[in-house]
Parts: structure tokens; C-alpha cells; sequence
């Protein structure tokens, strides 16, 4: 998150906030920073000393609040807090906060992604004291620091949680224009890729996120694989929210359900023959949910882990490359991709070159723990032949999630509770995101498997 400037342009880099669309409630806020136990937002607050609950009154005066452009699911504030004694400069919080109506239980889990974020916060923390840090890889997965998470309703409409704000660079836009040069570009692309294979690699078992998503791991024919259990998921979420859309074509409604099903149904007859690697998983991996450092080409912190779970990490290596398929910015879906552009000479990385990068740097974060594998099923090594020959399947199933995804956002602002500045453009998207995506599927299709479909 780079600046509180509520201007904006086509092309810019940076994420942007804007005049607040979903207002929250300051004052509630405010009584329950100055009453919650957490050490750590008490002194960032009020200093090492602390203040009473007669304050709140006192933070409320000093407290300005701007929404982020971003966040199709859950509003994202900033939060600028003023003339503090402690400090010489404006505190700034981030505020994730769930939507007032939810189409289904599993959506929005702020709750889930706070865990991962303390979690991920402690092993950073364990390799520091390891000094793991000074070896040749770095193997740590930098985040912003969780503060305090708010499960009471009453308090803003929701469930919330504060967080760390990062001074760097989001670029919504992959093409990174604002990268001086594409040697910078290159290295910008390959460290997101290194971030990424140290996430499928954290020894989750020994930070905390044993119940963190699905067990079944591996080949294990007893079990379904993620992308299985994934389909039942979605399959669920897509029929609930054609239930609740509202204003819109009951015909295409429906003909948009019955295409996303098919989809489905096709992804399902390979599902159970996929790779299926075993480790965490961040679930929207992709560059815009990246902050890199202010003038350096490095990841300082990986946003928006509300999709975190356990499962098949080629899903979040695909959920990267989505990008080669889809048009630039000035397309006018909303959204920025790579699809219409020549790579040659931009230092920007190809789609092979991307699985090529992904499966070294993974590699390379197994080492040191390659002891564990058969122990604990963590993930196995990432394999380039096996991810290529794979990824039209792997594409299509982000494709098709994202979908899902796409019809939530269309589903929100048709009944007015929609999160993001551009959701009514992106929930035009959805007919356009089912077409490439039976296009991907046909164009790339998954190695020949006995068809099966568990649907």
C-alpha cells in the first residue's frame, strides 16, 4: 500500500484509497481499540504506558478513515491517527472487515487469515532466531503484522481485525511500467516467485496450522484431492448466489450457473488424477496482492490471505499466470493482465519461464527439510515437466474459481453491498471470464487420465 492519495488513473502503478463507500462506525472503534488487552496495539496507540477507556473519546478526535480501491470481498480501510504524543509522525492501520451480508458460511474467513498471518508471524520469527536468515536462501514469507482481530458484531456490523500497514509498491498493473528497468522487472518477477515456493514450504505443522484447511494430501486414493473438495465447495457458493442475486435477467442467471456446472463437471473427470502436492497454500497468489519494497525489486509483504487453506500449490502457481490470458488494463475489464502484450525486450518473465523459476526456488526452500517429506507429507518436490503438462487443467480450475468469484461480486452490488470502487465493472466480466475459460480448457487440455467425476 503506497499512498492515502485518493486520486486515481489508468495505467498507475499504485493502489489508491478513496472517499469511504462502506462507512464504519468511528466511535465504536474507537472504544474498543482503547479497551482491547493486545500489548502490541496498545503501545502502537498509546505508547509503552498505556491509557484508560476515558480515551476512546480522545483516539476518536484523532482518528480519519479512508477505504482502499481494492477488495472485491471484504472492505479494507486505512486508518490515520494524528498529533499522537509518542510519536512524531501519523500512525497508519489497516482494517479488514467482513461484509454485512454473506452468501455462504466459508466465504469472507477473516478469521482464517488472521490465523495464518500470526502463524506465519511466528516462524518468520523462528528463523530469525535460527538465523536461517543469513544463509544463502531466504526462506522466511514476509507478511504484515497482525494486531488484534475483533470477533463481536456489535462493534462495527462485522468481524474485523487491524493490521500492519506496509510503506511500498502495489502494482495493479503486471507490466510494473514505473520500473525503471527490465533487469529490475525480472528480478521484481522472480522474487514473487520465491516468496511463493517458501509459502508451499513452511513447516505448517509446527506453527500452528494443523486445522488450518483440508488434510488429504498426496496420492491418497482414500481421500479426495483439494481440487475435488474444492468443485463441491464452489458448486455450493454458485448455486446460493444465483439464489440471492436480485435485479437482474432470472434467464441469464440461471444460464450462467448452468455453464459455470459444466465447467465443472469437465474439471471433475481429471480432478482425481491431478499432482495434488500437499502444503499451504496462499489462494490468491498473484502480483497486485504483492507489496514490494519502496525502491528495491524484492516482496516485503504478501497481502490478502483470506483464501489461505492447505492443499495443491500448483493451484496458486497457476492462480499467478492467470495473467498471460487476460488484457491489459486499457481493455477495460477492470483488471490487468499481460495477455495482448509482447514480452520480448520488457524483462517480464514468460509463462515457461515462471514454472521454470517457481520449481528451482522450490527447490531450493526444501532444502534442510527434505528429512520430513515422508514423515509429515509435506509438499514434494515441484517437477517442470509435470506442472507444464498440467497447467492447462490447473488454469482452468482458477479460471473457473474465479468465476465463482466474479458472479459473488455481481451478486453483492445487485443488492448493494459490493466492497470495491469497481465492482459494478467487474461483475460484468463474468459472461467473458466463462468463455476464456472453456477456451483454456479446450486449447490446454489436462494429460489423458481415466475419467472420472465425483459430481
Amino acid at each position: 500500500m503506497t499512498s492515502d492519495d485518493a486520486s486515481s488513473r489508468h495505467g498507475d502503478d499504485t493502489v489508491r484509497t478513496t472517499p469511504v463507500r462502506n462507512p464504519i462506525n468511528i466511535e465504536s472503534l474507537s472504544t474498543w481499540i482503547v479497551n482491547h488487552s493486545s500489548p502490541i496495539l496498545q503501545s502502537l496507540m498509546f505508547g509503552v504506558e498505556g491509557r484508560s477507556t476515558q480515551d476512546s473519546r480522545w483516539l476518536h478526535e484523532r482518528m480519519q478513515v479512508k477505504q482502499f480501491g481494492f477488495g472485491q470481498s471484504n472492505p479494507t480501510y486505512l486508518l490515520i491517527i494524528t498529533n499522537l504524543p509518542h510519536r512524531n509522525d501519523a500512525l497508519k492501520v489497516v482494517l479488514r472487515r467482513k461484509p454485512n451480508k454473506i452468501a455462504h458460511p466459508s466465504s469472507h474467513a477473516l478469521h482464517r487469515e488472521f490465523r495464518v498471518l500470526e502463524s506465519l508471524l511466528r516462524y518468520n520469527k523462528q528463523l530469525k532466531q535460527q538465523q536461517q536468515q543469513q544463509q544463502a536462501f531466504d526462506k522466511s514469507v514476509p507478511i504484515p503484522t497482525p494486531y488484534a482481530y475483533c470477533k463481536d458484531e456489535t462493534i462495527l456490523g462485522a468481524e474485523f481485525y487491524l493490521m500492519e500497514f506496509v510503506q511500498g509498491r502495489i502494482f495493479v498493473d503486471p507490466r510494473m511500467t514505473s520500473i525503471g528497468s527490465k533487469e529490475e522487472r525480472t528480478e521484481a518477477f522472480k522474487d514473487a516467485l520465491r516468496v511463493m515456493a517458501n509459502i508451499h514450504n513452511v513447516p505448517w505443522w509446527l506453527i500452528g496450522l494443523e486445522k488450518h484447511g483440508g488434510r488429504a494430501s498426496g496420492k491418497d486414493k482414500t481421500n479426495p484431492t483439494y481440487i475435488e473438495r474444492q468443485l463441491q465447495r464452489l458448486l455450493q457458493i454458485t448455486s446460493k448466489q444465483s439464489q440471492l442475486m436480485k435485479g437482474s435477467d432470472k434467464h441469464d442467471v440461471k444460464k450462467v450457473e448452468k455453464s459455470i456446472r459444466q465447467i465443472a463437471q469437465v474439471l471433475s473427470q481429471h480432478a482425481s488424477q491431478c499432482p495434488n502436492p500437499f502444503g499451504l497454500l496462499h489462494g490468491d497468489f498473484k502480483i497486485d496482492n504483492l507489496i514490494f519494497h519502496p525502491t528495491e525489486p524484492r516482496v516485503i509483504a504478501v497481502l490478502d490471505w483470506e483464501l489461505s487453506t492447505m492443499g495443491d500449490g500448483y493451484c496458486d502457481l497457476a492462480n499467478f499466470c492467470m495473467m498471460y490470458f487476460m488484457p491489459s488494463i486499457e481493455k477495460g475489464w477492470g483488471v490487468a493482465g499481460l495477455g495482448d502484450m509482447k514480452l520480448e525486450g520488457t524483462g517480464i518473465l514468460t509463462r515457461p519461464e515462471v514454472v521454470s523459476s517457481y520449481c528451482q526456488y522450490h527447490d531450493k526452500a526444501r532444502q534442510g527439510n527434505e528429512h520430513l517429506t515422508t514423515r509429515t507429507n509435506v509438499s514434494r518436490a515441484a517437477d517442470y515437466n509435470e506442472a507444464m503438462a498440467w497447467a492447462g487443467f490447473y488454469l482452468s480450475f482458477l479460471f473457473f474459481k474465479n468465476c465463482v468469484i466474479v458472479q459473488g461480486v455481481a451478486q453483492r452490488a445487485s443488492i448493494g453491498v459490493a466492497s470495491s470502487a469497481a465492482a459494478s465493472k467487474v461483475a460484468g466480466l463474468l459472461p467473458e471470464m466463462v468463455r476464456l475459460t472453456k477456451h483454456i480448457l479446450k486449447e490446454f487440455p489436462p494429460p489423458k487420465t481415466q475419467l472420472k467425476s465425483n459430481l
